[in-house]
């Protein structure tokens, strides 16, 4: 099909860069258009992210492989993921713009939650379960009566004898 090697070379390492500048393009625009300053986005071989912050509260929104194969949807790697992703903002651009909802009522379920680090009630709860173990002040030690030994097990159990090999 192309005669000129030089050309199909180029060709080739164009491509795969045309998409994902287009994605990314698409991205942009459609994030300025939600009124969102600062915001952040990639993807991976099976998924993708946009993480943004708008009116002081942090967002994220993700997409997988595995989640669109579940709904019966196949998708290729992250790179479909984000332009899925994208369309569906595109998508919430457009119910905004006819003036149906806000961008807050939409977004309002995809707070990103706080991480397990800045919880304290985490915190408390880990040191409660993992204490030491060691002698506490005012704590007495309790003897506990060694197990049994498999041959008085053997003895008890007839059933359970081992073969022996000579």
């Amino acid at each position: 099909m192309f005669k000129n090697r030089l050309f199909k070379n180029v060709l080739f390492r164009w491509m795969p860069h045309k998409e994902q500048s287009i994605c990314e393009k698409r991205l942009i625009k459609v994030v300025k258009r939600l009124k969102v300053e600062n915001f952040n986005f990639n993807w991976d071989r099976n998924s993708c992210f946009v993480e943004f912050t708008y009116q002081g509260e942090s967002y994220r929104l993700e997409h997988s492989v595995d989640k669109a194969k579940e709904k019966g949807i196949i998708l290729r790697n992250g790179l479909d993921c984000l332009n899925e992703l994208t369309q569906s903002l595109e998508d919430l651009g457009l119910i905004i713009d006819r003036g149906m909802y806000d961008f807050d009522t939409w977004i309002a379920g995809m707070r990103q939650s706080p991480s397990v680090e800045e919880t304290p009630e985490v915190q408390d709860e880990f040191q409660l379960k993992y204490k030491s173990l060691g002698k506490q002040a005012g704590e007495e030690t309790i003897a506990l009566k060694p197990e049994t030994s498999f041959k008085k097990f053997d003895d008890n159990h007839p059933t359970s004898k081992r073969t022996q090999i000579k």
